[in-house]
């Protein structure tokens, strides 16, 4: 007696449409975060990378800075410091030294304690140790707290894309070494038309109209994050009104090291 196989065609071709549909399964199902070749996460959404920042923020407080840059414009400089930023209340706060060079002159080092939103220039005059930030009346100390206030708005890694997740683009995530350091390195582009829909500050966002207008749609800046989501190294820029444009490389180290910036004492003051 004839046996009849049950795997005719049309059996065959039930099988390989089945297997298809694993294949296209398994493939779709991934998110959009993602492990690289050295094992480090690697996330391509803006939100779930901010999300990650956040987290570790919120257990690593401080850190030790050093910061480099320049300012382009009608007052170029170069400038360099190092100190510390804390992150523990609702501003950045940072105590650095700093040096400024300005063209054809020497370098001059002195520093900056920036502690809820106000700056105190230490004074490299001989007089009052400390000079407050809106007192500033010679070009070099108004250049001084701008690069002081600018740090404060930048030092935070998690700032602006906090403030503008719904307007970046994570836009390039690939492996990359810092200082010996195994990280991911993110370009992160932001969309000035859209940053400047969702701006809820009047100011803020009549300044980013002003750079759209002006021709500048996006601005980019890179981050560099370790193993343990923690930045690592940031590159942005930063336009300061009536000076030009700041662009600095900041480096951390020591994530989590207690630190105590205090602003200085009133009579030490002018």
């Amino acid at each position: 007696m004839a046996v009849r196989s049950g795997v005719g065609p049309r059996s065959v071709l039930l099988t390989l449409l089945a297997v298809v549909t694993v294949l296209v399964s398994a493939c779709s199902s991934g998110s959009d975060d993602d492990t690289s070749e050295g094992g480090l996460p690697r996330y391509y959404d803006a939100t779930q990378l901010l999300n990650v920042l956040v987290e570790r923020r919120a257990a690593d407080k401080t850190a030790q800075l050093a910061v480099a840059g320049d300012v382009t414009g009608s007052a170029p400089v170069t400038f360099s410091a190092q100190g510390a930023v804390s992150l523990e209340g609702a501003t950045p706060a940072l105590a650095l030294d700093q040096t400024i060079t300005w063209p054809g002159g020497q370098p001059q080092t002195s520093g900056f304690v920036l502690r809820d939103g106000q700056v105190w220039l230490r004074s490299i005059d001989g007089g009052t140790p400390w000079l407050r930030g809106t007192s500033a009346t010679t070009e070099a100390d108004k250049m001084r707290a701008a690069i002081a206030e600018a740090l404060g708005d930048t030092t935070d890694p998690t700032a602006n894309l906090s403030r503008y997740a719904d307007a970046t683009l994570v836009s390039d995530a690939s492996d990359d070494t810092v200082d010996g350091v195994a990280t991911i390195r993110y370009t992160l582009v932001v969309d000035l038309t859209r940053a400047a829909t969702i701006e809820p500050d009047d100011a803020i966002r009549a300044q980013l109209e002003q750079q759209v207008a002006s021709g500048l749609t996006r601005i980019t800046s890179t981050l560099w994050v370790d193993a343990d989501t923690r930045p690592v190294r940031t590159r942005q820029r930063q336009d300061l009104p009536g000076m030009g444009t700041l662009a600095m490389t900041g480096v951390y180290k020591s994530w989590g090291t207690p630190v105590t910036i205090t602003p200085p004492a009133p009579a030490e003051v002018r």
